[in-house]
């Protein structure tokens, strides 16, 4: 008599606990799915803006590659690059970098025809420009932040010969001391 009567309370308690998951299920799915879809919704606003700020910023800017040309300011191969004096720190010394800098161009550009043969001309103000750029950041600012200084040179660059002619600057080669 004992164990018919502990058997039927552990039946009505798993009874009860059933009846008690299926509560808490129905109660709970909406909740979830709807916290399922908010985080989604967010990781794909993540996502977009890391897309638009991908090819905003380098990586020839959602140019294909059969599109752009590498040109190099520091074309011969005896040159270790160009050396630029930086910004005063905040140890008061006196830094430099020497970069070997290149520029993607797009070939499709209605620039391109125009522009291209007077590139080996002009090399000396794209490299003013880079100096400017270049001088105005401190060593920290450079070790840290290297592509933000690299868009602002596209900035720069961007403003002489347009938007779509040169669409990303690079640095082959970067040292600072």
């Amino acid at each position: 008599m004992k164990k018919s009567l502990l058997t039927v309370i552990t039946f009505v308690l798993v009874l009860i606990n059933l009846a008690l998951t299926g509560v808490l299920t129905f109660v709970l799915v909406p909740y979830v799915s709807s916290a399922n879809k908010l985080v989604s919704s967010v990781a794909t606003a993540i996502e977009l803006e890391q897309k638009a700020g991908a090819s905003e910023s380098g990586s020839g800017g959602g140019y294909s590659i059969e599109q752009l040309e590498v040109y190099d300011l520091n074309a011969d191969k005896d040159d270790k690059g160009t050396t630029i004096n930086l910004k005063k720190g905040a140890d008061g010394k006196d830094h430099y970098a020497v970069l070997k800098v290149t520029l993607s161009i797009n070939t499709e550009s209605e620039n391109y025809k125009k522009y291209k043969e007077t590139l080996d001309a002009k090399k000396s103000l794209i490299q003013t420009e880079i100096n400017d750029v270049v001088a105005s950041h401190t060593i920290d600012e450079m070790r840290s932040d290297q592509e933000g200084v690299q868009q602002e040179i596209l900035k720069e660059l961007q403003k002489m010969y347009g938007d779509d002619f040169i669409v990303d600057v690079g640095f082959s080669s970067a040292t600072y001391q």
